[in-house]
């Protein structure tokens, strides 16, 4: 059973003093060694068994999933262990959805997901099958079949990595026996301070999600804002049993992230208020489902959080998101530069 372990705090002075040149040089590197660090373990632990054939990895939204998870596959292959990457977002189906009592849809349940196909799918490649599995365009919100050029086939000593919001879902993992597999839940893990608490857990996730949405997702800062109380809410549904279900808490907040995440979703905050002050606002991407024909949730709320976040986030200095090494979780969240 996991329990959250490894909470990191950090203040804006140890932020501050971390900027010299070549403070920030090693600052950057030793925090993405630590994070590094906390895969070996599992990767240790399926190398050493060859009874291990799965590994399920799960974690809130924003808690940097798809990139663990491809840094977890590269390292089983180069420790001889070939390992395929299964994203359950790809089983993405927006066909029939719940909402809140705001309007917003659910886009967080497992009941989003084709789980018919998902679990068919690995089924089939764990008894060694080709198989090529969809992609869902995040861009577009539509599922889109692949070439079968990228068809998935694993060969006997392989490992099937799955990740996804649901990944240690009994729904999705129940069919594999626990001593064939390594559980895995994720998620960042700690405080930044500034005389107080200028954000936890749940905003640094908030601050990756505001950032990628705009940059991945053609989402605004209002709209992921506005959208959050449902990922909020879906959360309470299943993090206490996801968390204790899994073998391993991987934390995935990283020391200096800060420097960079939270100029970007300053900026993007700032985009987003001139625009409703100058009338200019897109409605909400997250909206264009609901049941109630509105733009927004409650913009009302959503303008009072951002305006808190920006009062948090001019507090934090900055640094070149270029700094970011191009192997960097981060990069899940900004993108390349």
């Amino acid at each position: 059973m996991a329990q959250l372990q490894d909470r990191l705090d950090i203040t804006v002075e140890d932020l501050e003093e971390s900027l010299g040149h070549k403070k920030l040089d090693v600052f950057i590197k030793d925090s993405e060694a630590l994070f590094v660090e906390r895969t070996r373990l599992a990767i240790s632990e399926a190398c050493n068994n060859p009874g291990i054939r799965a590994v399920f990895i799960s974690g809130p939204t924003s808690s940097g999933k798809t990139t663990f998870t491809m840094h977890l596959a590269d390292g089983l292959s180069r420790s001889g262990r070939p390992a395929a990457f299964l994203s359950l977002d790809d089983y993405y189906k927006l066909s029939a959805l719940n909402f809140d009592r705001d309007g917003r849809p659910d886009f967080e349940t497992i009941d989003t997901l084709d789980l018919d196909r998902a679990n068919a799918d690995i089924k089939n490649i764990m008894a060694g099958e080709a198989v090529c599995p969809p992609r869902f365009n995040f861009m577009t919100r539509m599922s889109e079949e692949r070439d079968p050029s990228e068809a998935i086939k694993l060969p006997d000593n392989g490992v099937l990595v799955v990740e996804g919001l649901h990944g240690l879902n009994k729904r999705v993992s129940g069919n594999i026996d626990d001593s064939s597999c390594i559980k895995i839940f994720i998620m960042p893990y700690g405080n930044v301070f500034c005389d107080t608490k200028l954000m936890d857990s749940n905003e640094i996730r908030l601050l990756r999600r505001i950032v990628r949405d705009y940059r991945h997702r053609d989402a605004h800062a209002l709209s992921t804002i506005d959208y959050w109380p449902m990922i909020e809410k879906s959360e309470e549904a299943y993090y206490s049993d996801y968390l204790t279900s899994a073998t391993y808490h991987i934390n995935s907040f990283l020391a200096y992230e800060s420097l960079i995440i939270a100029p970007l979703a300053l900026h993007d905050l700032k985009e987003s208020l001139s625009q409703v002050q100058n009338n200019t606002i897109k409605p909400s991407v997250f909206m264009q489902k609901s049941n109630t024909n509105k733009p927004f949730a409650d913009l009302s709320k959503a303008l009072s959080r951002a305006r808190k976040l920006v009062e948090h986030l001019e507090k934090i200095p900055k640094c070149d998101p270029s700094r970011v090494p191009e192997d960097s979780i981060l990069l899940e969240f900004i993108g390349n530069n």
